[in-house]
């Protein structure tokens, strides 16, 4: 019995994470949306996707989230920001440093 209730929970967390409702616990960078200010709670981005990403999410109505970056390179988001700007958002945070 106490198996089913540890798989019932790593099934749980997994699937929350999956479907945007918290970031990843491994991510390296955790971008926060709030009040549609970016705050960077992990990580390090550049100034200019900082602004670069800001000025997406505001075009986008977005105004609060998270954005996550893990050691991968995989991108999550936030289920509040919308799948038509996932891809814009990816290439700003993976091209900044080159």
């Amino acid at each position: 019995m106490p198996v089913i209730i540890i798989v019932s929970v790593v099934v749980l967390g997994f699937l929350a994470v999956w479907l945007g409702f918290v970031p990843p616990p491994h991510a390296t960078t955790l971008i926060r949306i709030r009040d549609g200010s970016i705050l960077v709670r992990r990580g390090r981005v550049q100034p200019h996707a900082k602004e670069h990403i800001a000025d997406i999410l505001r075009d986008a109505g977005v105004s609060s989230g998270y954005i996550a970056i893990t050691p991968e390179n995989w991108v999550a988001f936030s289920r509040r920001i919308p799948a038509q700007i996932h891809q814009r958002l990816r290439n700003v945070l993976l091209n900044q440093w080159a």
